[in-house]
């Protein structure tokens, strides 16, 4: 059975026991069942005030505090969505503890402190690793009083404790909601899956809920930004599932429009099964309906976040054909939606942590391009800034080089002319990379080397006869000469055919401008 003990003060005669197991017993007998979800909210807002009490450096709040913690993480583990039935009370619990902690983090003056990286099982059960660590030992002797818990008060002592509940506990609202909601699409579901109704007060909730994460998770610990970028797809996927249809001109519209409702929660089901091929199924059937421009998708902004969630989740999958297709859906959904969502895929783009997944963003960026064509110039100052800053701030990661110059090549290619503007930026970045790159002779760095040498080829391609009209004069002479070096020393063959390439294109033009200018 387990017991938490608590010797008050330095009398070992003097001890408090709670019986964990025999409370959540109590709570989970089939007389309380109905009264489980309010004790369950007494024993939260308990917690709360006991944490507020403890920021006053008040150590005996600070091992109430500690106690009440375990048993709420019991309560949770063991019964789970049961004593989550006053959902909206307990999304404003929610929402007040991770308000409170961005504002904290957003006034601190320190930089969050780096901690390893974890596994969402370690991450959820934080709280009951401190228990586990001092089992029945004195929590509450003289020297704790006076130190430990004392200290910790003094920093807000529990403050990710609780957000790290906070947001179990929203996870735990999320997937009962996701299973309610997919079950009434299946006839097989069990009559007992937990079901979460909302109304319009509980959606506004759960919308200022989504704002705060995205705040608690930038400025917080990897550990908390790890949980609230789970969370955040949680919750936009639960706002979808629940946004409403717009009105439409007729019945015939509106049957239409239920079919693709019911066509889009069927899609983000099959999202989120277990099976490799389902998973992927699902994701084309979104990519299918951003392609089709399916008022769904984009008259619904929680829809559209959730689209685009699914997407970006999916890009990091472990399966090629799951990342395959979340790449091709990521560039769908730019050339559906450009003005809207080519600036948020170079974000993601720039803000990638891992190269792994930058470059699968990359390559979702590259199709984009691609398939912009002539309109690359609306984008262009989203699109070529990014790239340049990214090349720029890349000093000893080849393969990231690689992709960010392959992006800027393949949009010479398209759209030479959209370019135009930072060339004068563009030149001397590419020399300086040409520069760390020659030295170097592994394949990562030759390839650094083709894809700069297949810009300057493609640009002049693309520029034609107007090359020396769009080209300043003494960077056109400068890109030559990099050139004529590429061509004569470089021990790659490619990237010797890519230069000559290039110096005859230059070597054509200046030819026909003077062709022009001095024959009759």
């Amino acid at each position: 059975m387990t017991e938490l003990v608590w010797h008050a003060g330095t009398d070992e005669q003097q001890q408090h026991v709670v019986p964990v197991d025999a409370l959540v017993g109590v709570l989970g007998s089939e007389r309380l069942r109905e009264l489980s979800g309010d004790v369950f909210l007494a024993l939260l807002r308990e917690q709360e005030a006991l944490l507020e009490m403890a920021a006053t450096a008040d150590a005996n709040a600070a091992r109430k505090w500690w106690l009440v913690s375990q048993v709420v993480m019991a309560v949770v583990e063991r019964l789970g969505p049961r004593v989550l039935a006053r959902h909206a009370d307990i999304l404003a619990f929610i929402l007040n503890i991770l308000d409170r902690h961005g504002s904290d983090t957003k006034g601190s003056s320190t930089a969050p402190e780096s901690v390893s990286e974890a596994s969402l099982e370690e991450l959820m059960q934080s709280l009951r690793t401190e228990a586990e660590e001092h089992g029945n030992s004195d929590i509450g002797g003289e020297g704790q009083a006076n130190g430990d818990i004392g200290s910790e008060s003094n920093h807000g002592v529990g403050g990710t404790e609780m957000v790290v509940l906070a947001l179990m506990l929203l996870g735990q609202i999320m997937s009962a909601s996701e299973a309610a909601a997919f079950a009434g699409m299946q006839p097989e579901a069990t009559p007992d899956m937990p079901k979460v109704e909302w109304d319009g007060p509980s959606l506004q909730l759960l919308r200022r809920i989504l704002d705060v994460i995205g705040r608690v998770g930038h400025d917080s610990t990897p550990m908390i930004a790890q949980l609230c970028m789970v969370t955040r797809r949680q919750v936009s996927l639960v706002l979808a599932l629940h946004a409403g249809v717009g009105p439409s001109s007729s019945s015939g519209d509106s049957s239409e429009e239920d079919a693709e409702l019911r066509r889009f929660n069927a899609a983000l089901r099959d999202v989120r099964d277990t099976l490799v091929p389902v998973q992927a199924h699902g994701i084309i059937e979104l990519r299918n309906m951003v392609l089709a421009k399916s008022r769904v998708v984009f008259e619904s902004t929680e829809r559209l976040d959730a689209v685009t969630s699914v997407f970006v989740e999916h890009v990091s999958d472990s399966d090629s054909f799951v990342y395959l297709n979340a790449i091709r859906a990521l560039a769908a959904l730019a050339d559906a939606h450009g003005r809207v969502f080519v600036p948020r895929l170079v974000s993601l783009y720039e803000a990638c942590a891992e190269t792994d997944e930058r470059l699968r963003m990359g390559e979702a960026l590259v199709q984009c391009v691609e398939r912009a064509g002539a309109m690359l110039g609306e984008y262009a100052h989203h699109v070529v800034p990014a790239l340049v800053s990214v090349v720029q701030q890349t000093h000893d990661e080849p393969v990231v080089l690689f992709s960010a110059v392959s992006i800027l090549a393949a949009a010479a290619r398209t759209s030479p002319v959209a370019l135009h503007r930072w060339l004068d930026e563009i030149a001397p970045t590419l020399a300086g990379v040409l520069l760390v790159a020659e030295a170097r002779t592994d394949d990562a760095w030759v390839a650094v080397r083709r894809a700069c040498a297949v810009f300057w080829a493609d640009l002049c391609t693309g520029y034609g006869d107007r090359l020396l009209e769009l080209c300043d004069t003494n960077m056109l002479r400068d890109v030559y000469k990099t050139l004529k070096n590429l061509e004569a020393a470089d021990p790659d063959e490619i990237v010797r055919l890519q230069a000559q390439s290039g110096i005859a294109l230059i070597d054509a033009t200046v030819r026909g401008q003077l062709m022009s200018n001095y024959l009759p």
